[in-house]
């Protein structure tokens, strides 16, 4: 497991913003716990529904889609209607992940080639485009500038 502290930040056009350690996410607080594996079934463990996420943070009418970013840099765009099924996968063997920490997005039924974005550390909510479709990669982190110094 990552050194690091356990937190997962939700931000941007919400209601309430919420910074998450695991103890939300165990308690409860979060919604109900889901065995992942009959759901996903490639996965195991325990998991929270997005949805009930959702319920807490209270999306404004403005925000459109959410962006899931990773320790890594990676981030996943997707549409709010296609987190209705989705899952965030907190524990295994009653610990935190060691793969995918501090937790793992699931998407069971979305419908962009990324159903599956591992260690989440925020996710923001933002407005976008109407007609955007679910995106995935790794952000540009290097700017023009640098790359004309190399």
């Amino acid at each position: 497991m990552s050194h690091e502290a356990f937190q997962v930040r939700v931000y941007g056009l919400v209601g309430r913003e919420l910074d998450l350690e695991y103890s939300d996410f165990t308690s409860g607080k979060l919604g109900p716990h889901l065995d992942v594996n009959p759901i996903v079934s490639t996965f195991s463990g325990i998991a929270t529904p997005v949805s009930s996420l959702l319920e807490i943070i209270q999306p404004l009418a403005e925000s459109t889609h959410a962006i899931f970013h990773a320790s890594d840099d990676f981030q996943a765009i997707l549409p709010i209607e296609q987190l209705e099924n989705a899952l965030l996968l907190f524990s295994q063997e009653d610990k935190p992940l060691k793969k995918g920490f501090p937790v793992r997005l699931l998407v069971p039924d979305g419908h962009s080639d990324c159903l599956n974005v591992k260690s989440v550390v925020s996710i923001n909510f933002i407005r976008s485009e109407p007609h955007q479709k679910a995106e995935f990669g790794f952000a540009n982190t290097v700017s023009p500038d640098d790359l004309a110094r190399n």
